[in-house]
């Protein structure tokens, strides 16, 4: 299992976004919380005094659980309740008003069921403005990843796609395909990253999560966990980070991207 190149779901799964935005937003499952104070918290001192702030692929709108503030812009392709904006990634059709307008770009775990990811970020640099970020948490195709959707026949990975090619990796049929190996095939060799993308610098790119995710109880849907206080909630993010630390390719579930923009090409 730890060799395979990838693998394909059985049944694409829809999250139930609105039951699931429910128990986030009213939940005090400090497990859940926690996780997502690692996901989110981080992205304050990007974002603090910026005007336009555009979150693609929204999902439950998460993020504001952590997150208050009202410049942020929820877009996806469903227009759910709490969506600001209705927004197809492959397309990024935001409108003429906010080329080169935007500031920070939000991506959490939505990049992996985008068809066209390369296309994506280059489409995004044309609103982004020069020395505005991208910030992006996405599943890390590591070996407990690979066990756990091929146990619960969860989401789909290939290692082999071609991400840079600026061609379609899967038919774009459903907002619920997914290959979760996006972010490892495009930000794990930083400097063929850049070689595609010379637009964009690599600030940030870390890997994290593996048990607070499995006692989480879950974001996109609820699972069985532990109830566990603060304190215990950091000793398990300090063994998280050293089994992540020794073995990343085992552990990690997490990569964390900050790209910034460098240039207009």
């Amino acid at each position: 299992m730890f060799f395979l190149k990838e693998y394909k779901a059985k049944k694409v799964k829809a999250p139930d976004n609105f039951s699931n935005r429910r128990r986030i937003m009213s939940s005090d499952n400090k497990n859940l919380i926690y996780l997502l104070n690692k996901r989110f918290s981080w992205m304050k001192k990007y974002i603090k005094g910026k005007k336009i702030i555009v979150e693609l692929g929204s999902g439950n709108g998460c993020i504001k659980k952590i997150i208050d503030n009202k410049k942020i812009m929820l877009t996806d392709i469903i227009k759910y309740p709490w969506i600001d904006k209705k927004v197809d990634m492959l397309k990024i059709n935001l409108g003429k008003k906010y080329l080169k307008k935007v500031d920070i770009f939000i991506i959490n775990h939505s990049l992996h069921h985008c068809a066209n990811p390369g296309a994506t970020l280059k489409k995004m640099s044309i609103y982004l403005k020069k020395n505005g970020f991208i910030l992006i948490n996405e599943p890390e195709t590591s070996f407990f990843l690979k066990l756990i959707q091929i146990v619960l026949d969860d989401e789909s990975w290939s290692l082999k796609s071609k991400v840079f090619n600026r061609k379609s990796i899967f038919n774009p049929k459903s907002p619920w395909i997914s290959n979760t190996a996006v972010a490892q095939l495009l930000f794990k060799n930083d400097k063929k990253f850049q070689r595609y993308f010379p637009q964009y610098k690599i600030l940030e790119n870390k890997l994290s999560e593996f048990l607070i995710f499995l006692n989480s109880g879950g974001v996109n849907s609820s699972f069985f966990h532990i109830k566990l206080n603060n304190f215990f909630l950091k000793i398990l993010n300090i063994i998280d980070e050293i089994l992540i630390f020794f073995l990343p390719s085992i552990f990690a579930l997490n990569r964390t991207i900050v790209l910034k923009k460098i240039n207009e090409n």
